[in-house]
């Protein structure tokens, strides 16, 4: 939901965006720890990689 807040887009949208992403992967994967970061701190590397797949 933060990521739909934070494009302006609906909540579909934003998971599909979500799902497409290094992040999401990162996520999955407990090696990389991204689950021990904050919400806010993913959501910043979420729309820093998708304003570089642009």
């Amino acid at each position: 939901m933060l990521l739909a807040e934070a494009l302006h887009i609906d909540a579909e949208r934003s998971l599909d965006l979500f799902y497409s992403t290094k992040v999401y992967q990162q996520l999955s994967e407990p090696k990389y720890g991204l689950q021990l970061m904050s919400d806010d701190y993913i959501l910043e590397e979420l729309i820093a990689e998708l304003r570089e797949s642009q």
